[in-house]
């Protein structure tokens, strides 16, 4: 269980997320559950068209059984700077989420759900507008939405970020994130710089211009 002495509300949004496997409440939004059960029978489930053996998504299991899978919903119509507000709350709130520190801190994930938006261009603009923000922060942005179109790493058939529900999503990176970040420098080098400390600087420049060259 999660212990958070007081809530956590986003400055420019509002938002206030909370931990959805545990904090089960009266006035939730109604599809919170339809939430649950995706992120159960998907993301913690294999998958014949993955490419590999496993979950979907190997961190899902952990962040929902240690009360680590945070939530916000997002009501009514949201725009492109409505949405940019809850984004750069989840960047400011996502380190003060429980645990701040410690080896679980690296299991937390926090979803931004918007149940009534169906213009999906919108959640695609702000999450290309805003990843690298979050990239530059160790931190990674990802969209999900019906019919999401983006393709798994070793299935171009599969298609990993097709949801239910419109969401924005907030992790931190890993390891085997780097084939999502080759394409831009800047990425490159915050990868690097969190995942290869003890290269020098000067060093993983240089990787960063040859693999973008």
């Amino acid at each position: 269980m999660t212990d958070q002495t007081s809530v956590l509300r986003g400055r420019r949004s509002g938002i206030e997320p909370v931990s959805v496997f545990d904090d089960v409440r009266d006035d939730e939004h109604p599809r919170t559950g339809e939430l649950r059960r995706w992120a159960v029978d998907f993301l913690c489930s294999p998958h014949d068209d993955l490419g590999r053996s496993g979950p979907v998504c190997p961190f899902a299991a952990p962040s929902i059984g240690r009360g680590l899978f945070y939530a916000v919903f997002v009501r009514g119509a949201v725009d492109a700077q409505r949405m940019r507000d809850v984004a750069d709350d989840l960047a400011d709130l996502f380190p003060q989420l429980s645990p701040a520190s410690g080896p679980d801190a690296a299991l937390k994930s926090v979803v931004a759900v918007f149940p009534d938006v169906t213009d999906y261009d919108v959640i695609e603009f702000v999450q290309n507008e805003r990843k690298s923000d979050f990239v530059l922060d160790g931190l990674m942005l990802g969209q999900f939405y019906p019919g999401c179109t983006v393709t798994g790493l070793r299935n171009s058939a599969f298609r990993a970020l097709d949801a239910p529900l419109p969401m924005l999503a907030v992790r931190h990176m890993v390891g085997s994130d780097f084939p999502f970040l080759a394409s831009q420098r800047e990425w490159i080098l915050a990868y690097l710089k969190k995942f290869a400390a003890s290269v020098p600087s000067t060093v993983r420049s240089d990787i960063a211009d040859r693999v973008v060259t």
